[in-house]
């Protein structure tokens, strides 16, 4: 392919393959577009999708917003009861009003949810162009686009319906009414104000945490940017970008460790009372998940973090201060977060230390929301610098902060950069998510009768979540009352079954007519009254090996 090239505003000359190029990034948005197709139409569903459509599906079908087989994080660690199974749907409120309106449409399937899932892609990428485009112009938001369209982590979001994509749209939003509200003094925008808080607590139930705190600290943070001017103290900290990082991060760090040492034993962030040395190790694994892997390299930031690091020391901006507040609060929050989270799964199911974490690993993809804050970061210390030099009218290009728009000598970084990304984009992509769940319980939602259940046999880890990857193909509503039951491999899960011993915080066995053992099980069970129904081969990415169904005689 000859290198074609095309002239600049200032005449400059560039082949197509350059980032310095207009049609590199189009070309780019153009393959983001074509990945996000493929990863929505060959991938499976992740598990916590499942979950969540669980909630909405049963809810159409019963009137209630529940689990029920049995709530995700059980009493037991090695079985499930569905007799406990708490209402706590409704702190995912947003984001099941997205599914139940989606299902209202479209109908209680996969297939509709990943359609869905492609629909609220697209609108991620509109949002982030128009909301770029407001406040940066339109070249900078064109190239943003681009490369949000082809981040790994977006895709892997995408494919899997998880909210990422969601978020990313609920904090583009909010900053956006923010900035404008510090350009224009907050005259004329009342409506606009309120779309800020609104979209802050949108975001914060799809994950399923309390808006309260979220809500609390956005609006006093926000309050101390925009009286800074009556306060000497809060000028020294709004207008100096690294000052604002500093004191949102501490704050962070302070309201965390409120909740962990007095929330109620059992919540993710009382694993820091529970397990104080694993956290912190927890903590040092989140800083290289989130903060080295999915930020500096999976948002192709590394090559800016230079500029964006002195300039964090020199400027003094109350804008560019907000967007730094904003990143060293929600960046510390996740990196806590994401430790919490792994130290609470890895007690709640027995882990091995610190294994749980390459279970678990992809957590740190919750850091794409702040592909937004981070950026427009960049974007507006490069526009402080513009503005300087035409308020000081200098005619020649000094060689300065650069961003998307002007890449300067960086285009070399940015081009290795998206190199590095785009194999895994287009693993992510082409691969999507596998499991072998879906071909058995196709064949369970076929030959099960109403009323049946059934016996889930797999290792401990995320054991509910792989249970709920059943509910929507075997009994979506609850109509047909089949109730799945789960057991870990070394639970004494037989003698349950054959003998009908009962235990403590487990359910029933006695109506179970079918079992599904998982590849990992690797048990040769052998009963008179059981027999061989089904089999199959498990992808090679989810272990591989023969899963077994039986059936009882």
């Amino acid at each position: 392919m000859s290198d074609e090239v095309e002239d600049d505003a200032e005449g400059d000359v560039h082949p197509w393959w350059s980032p310095e190029s207009s049609k590199f990034w189009s070309l780019l948005f153009m393959l983001g577009i074509i990945l996000h197709i493929i990863v929505t139409s060959v991938s499976e569903i992740g598990l916590d999708a499942h979950v969540h459509a669980t909630y909405v599906t049963v809810e159409d079908g019963t009137g209630e917003d529940r689990l029920d087989w049995g709530h995700t994080r059980p009493v037991d660690s090695q079985s499930s009861d569905p007799s406990y199974s708490p209402e706590i749907g409704g702190t995912y409120w947003a984001w099941h009003a997205w599914f139940g309106l989606w299902f209202d449409v479209m109908g209680h399937s996969t297939e509709a949810i990943q359609t869905g899932a492609l629909l609220l892609a697209a609108l991620m990428l509109f949002i982030v162009w128009r909301c770029t485009e407001r406040l940066y112009g339109t070249e900078e938001a064109a190239r943003l686009t681009a490369l949000v369209s082809i981040n790994p982590a977006l895709l892997f979001a995408a494919g899997r319906v998880y909210p990422e994509e969601f978020m990313l749209i609920a904090i583009s939003i909010a900053l956006l009414t923010l900035l404008l509200g510090l350009r224009t003094g907050g005259k004329g925008m009342p409506l606009l104000w309120l779309m800020a808080p609104a979209a802050v607590l949108f975001g914060a139930t799809v994950k399923g945490i309390d808006p309260t705190a979220a809500v609390l600290i956005f609006i006093i943070g926000f309050i101390a940017f925009a009286i800074d001017e009556s306060n000497e103290l809060l000028v020294k900290v709004t207008r100096r970008p690294h000052r604002a990082f500093i004191a949102s991060s501490g704050a962070v760090v302070l309201v965390f460790l409120g909740f962990a040492l007095f929330a109620p034993a059992g919540l993710t962030v009382s694993s820091l009372r529970e397990a104080p040395l694993r956290f912190l190790s927890a903590v040092m694994f989140s800083i290289l998940d989130v903060a080295i892997i999915f930020m500096l390299f999976g948002m192709v930031l590394w090559p800016f973090i230079k500029d964006s690091l002195s300039a964090g020391f020199t400027l003094v901006d109350r804008e560019a201060g907000l967007l730094a507040g904003v990143i060293g609060g929600m960046t510390t929050a996740i990196v806590l977060y994401v430790a919490a989270l792994w130290t609470h799964e890895s007690l709640l199911w027995n882990a091995e230390w610190p294994w749980m974490i390459w279970s678990m690993g992809n957590n740190g993809r919750y850091a794409t929301m702040l592909m937004i804050p981070c950026f427009w970061y960049v974007m507006r210390i490069r526009q402080l610098q513009v503005e300087e030099r035409e308020e000081e009218k200098e005619v020649e290009e000094e060689v300065g902060y650069h961003s998307l728009e002007n890449l300067g000598m960086k285009w070399r970084s940015v081009l290795i950069g998206i190199c590095l990304l785009l194999p895994l984009s287009l693993l992510v992509a082409f691969h999507g998510q596998t499991s072998w769940t879906g071909d058995a319980a196709e064949y369970l939602s076929t030959e099960m009768d109403d009323e049946q259940d059934f016996l889930f046999v797999s290792e401990a880890t995320l054991g509910m979540h792989w249970l709920y990857s059943f509910h929507l193909e075997v009994d979506a509503d609850g109509t047909r009352n089949i109730t799945g039951h789960w057991r870990a491999m070394d639970s004494s899960w037989q003698d349950e079954l054959l003998n009908g011993t009962e235990f403590e915080d487990r359910g029933n066995l006695s109506n179970v007519k079918w079992v599904i053992l998982s590849p990992e099980v690797g048990e040769d069970f052998s009963h008179q009254d059981w027999q061989q129904a089904n089999s199959g081969i498990a992808p090679w990415m989810n272990g591989g090996g023969e899963w077994i169904i039986l059936s009882k005689n």
